[in-house]
């Protein structure tokens, strides 16, 4: 039975996914995706434009399937719980294929508009999600906050902050005290009394 268009397409973005988190994207070739997914190189522009194009739709597939599989993991946490888990899931306290991921994004939206607009993209999702996390809390009493946009900026960038530092650098006890760290912050501005 001939794979559908479909199917190879997925393969494909399956493939440069696999490739990216193995190597880093920048470090992955065409001939490397060919010969993982077993597929000519005109198989690749036939359904991609070109490269970046390919590299850009497969990172965003893979970094929105991260946020989704995330937001299920905590749907039935307590608010708490789910920002708790949003910290652990920022700061891991080793470097893990997810992270690189994130860390090859990085750097390529340093210096390619078209990273630039997809890492902010992401950015912006994930402090959807922490303010999500902080309505919650305060819907049900358990966080208070006088200005929820401030302080979910604030702990976006403080994640943001402690995330870059701990992949310079990582620790089991740097990632230790930067959650310290956090939830000093959180008791201090969201916690009720």
């Amino acid at each position: 039975m001939k794979e559908s268009a479909e199917a190879l397409r997925n393969r494909i973005l399956s493939g440069a996914v696999t490739l990216f988190i193995e190597k880093g994207v920048e470090k992955v070739t065409t001939r490397e995706l060919t010969e993982r997914v077993g597929i000519s190189r005109s198989h690749i522009y036939h359904y991609f434009s070109d490269w970046q194009t390919l590299c850009l739709e497969a990172m965003t597939r893979f970094l929105q399937a991260d946020l989704d599989a995330f937001t299920a993991q905590i749907s039935q946490q307590t608010p708490a719980a789910q920002l708790q888990a949003l910290m652990r899931n920022y700061l891991p306290e080793a470097p893990d294929a997810v992270w690189q991921l994130y860390a090859s994004l990085w750097q390529l939206a340093a210096h390619n508009p078209a990273y630039a607009a997809l890492a902010q993209l992401m950015i912006d999702k994930w402090q959807h999600k922490l303010e999500e996390i902080i309505q919650s809390g305060v819907n049900e009493g358990v966080f208070h906050s006088h200005n929820r946009m401030r302080v979910t900026r604030q702990l976006g960038a403080m994640l943001n902050g402690y995330a870059d530092l701990l992949m310079v650098a990582p620790s089991v006890s740097g990632c230790q005290q930067a959650l310290d760290d956090i939830d000093d912050f959180i008791r201090l501005v969201l916690l009720t009394s």
